[in-house]
């Protein structure tokens, strides 16, 4: 009685860790090393780009800089398709800005955009994202 309890437990485990397995979205991007152009413009400032790269995995798919200096928090990040978005703050208080973003991945190339809004200023900064992949990740 106890081995058939036993087996009983293991086949609905086993069912349910299949279950999850399968119902994670596959998306169309591969991992590696990115190199990713960001474009931004605002209001009264000439347009700036910045060039990074990234180590991009399946399971961290937001294109990011590493900037140590940054304070953010991303959240609310779904999966689409081909498309990542996500919510993002900066900063805090009145000096900090919010906003939201999305890539939409196609195997070795990305494209996507971000929306900040500046709080002390009302200000809307605008990022257009294109990527790459490069390589393998060091």
């Amino acid at each position: 009685m106890a081995r058939k309890i036993i087996f009983i437990s293991a086949v609905v485990l086993l069912t349910l860790l299949v279950g999850f397995a399968c119902a994670r979205p596959k998306i169309n991007m591969n991992p590696g090393k990115w190199e990713i152009t960001t474009r931004t413009t605002m209001p009264g400032i000439p347009p700036r780009s910045v060039t990074h790269t990234q180590c991009i995995k399946s399971d961290d798919l937001l294109p990011m800089s590493q900037d140590s200096k940054q304070t953010c928090r991303v959240t609310d990040t779904t999966i689409s398709g081909n498309t990542v978005s996500w919510k993002i703050s900066c900063g805090a208080g009145a000096s900090g800005m919010s906003g939201s973003g999305e890539v939409t991945y196609e195997g070795d190339s990305m494209r996507g955009s971000m929306v900040f809004t500046m709080k002390a200023y009302g200000t809307t900064m605008k990022n257009t994202i294109a990527g790459r992949r490069i390589g393998d990740c060091d």
